[in-house]
């Protein structure tokens, strides 16, 4: 269920940050970002599932980043991924960003929801028929991979550090 924002303050998940915790926090998201970045371009031709889970961690945190700096805000569990995004459509006015990033997100879920339901050890015939049919999308190959960081990842990282430049902030 998609909750506003205030729905995401009430519950926790998104608050302001304090003074004290502010420079830590923007420190911490932008070394992750930056290495989720390097990690899936690192991964691509070996192991392109990982690639893609990585890139969009690259995104998110760099989502976080931006709104830690420019709103102020900070995010944690629950429902963490869906708060981000919402924020992000109630605070962001530029369609290109957020088709990003929504894309980002439902390939994400594609790829952990499958992790998931193996790790939580679903019974056998749920398994058998998950994969039969979801059989083509839970295929992670090379060339999703490179299509998701090139086509994904990293024309959002390039559209979110612009707005991260003085210079640009009034464009958000």
């Amino acid at each position: 269920m998609v909750k506003s924002l205030q729905g995401y303050r009430e519950q926790g998940t998104v608050r302001d940050l304090t003074p004290q915790e502010k420079g830590y926090y923007q420190t911490f998201l932008e070394t992750t970002y930056k290495d989720n970045l390097k990690a899936s371009d690192f991964l691509l031709v070996k192991f392109p599932r990982w690639s893609i889970i990585s890139g969009y961690y690259t995104m998110h945190d760099i989502s976080k980043l931006y709104l830690a700096k420019q709103f102020n805000l900070k995010f944690s569990q629950p429902e963490v991924h869906g708060a981000v995004i919402q924020t992000l459509r109630e605070l962001v006015k530029r369609k290109d960003i957020l088709e990003l990033i929504e894309e980002a997100n439902e390939e994400y879920e594609n790829i952990i929801s499958l992790h998931l339901s193996l790790k939580q050890g679903k019974e056998e015939r749920e398994k058998t028929q998950y994969y039969t049919s979801e059989t083509i999308k839970a295929e992670v190959n090379l060339q999703k991979g490179s299509y998701f960081l090139e086509r994904l990842v990293k024309p959002y990282i390039k559209l979110v550090e612009k707005l991260m430049k003085p210079e640009k902030q009034s464009g958000f």
